[in-house]
């Protein structure tokens, strides 16, 4: 089930997340997904994983490895709510770390 008709919905995958960050398939989506979100680095992505698994089209365990490599590479911060029931995400872009 979708939680958000994702139809007219677009993400911007920038050139930097490839070349400086390295990224490719999944983690490159997802990365720039929450980036949308989080750009501003005052915000935070606040998606479930329902809707990410709808915008990389694959299964909540491609997921939960995608994010936890994100967050191993230090290029994503994960927040939880203070009832421990949702999580947060926030994009860190620093290109200087990944060279």
């Amino acid at each position: 089930m979708m939680e958000k008709n994702i139809k007219d919905c677009f993400i911007t995958i920038q050139s930097w997340m490839i070349t400086d960050l390295n990224l490719k398939g999944n983690e490159l989506l997802l990365y720039a997904l929450i980036y949308g979100f989080s750009q501003d680095g005052q915000n935070t992505f606040n998606g479930s994983l329902n809707y990410m698994m709808t915008w990389l089209n694959c299964g909540k365990q491609t997921i939960l490895n995608t994010l936890n490599s994100l967050i191993d590479k230090k290029l994503i911060k994960k927040e939880k709510s203070e009832d421990k029931q949702k999580c947060f995400y926030k994009a860190v872009k620093n290109l200087d770390q990944s060279k």
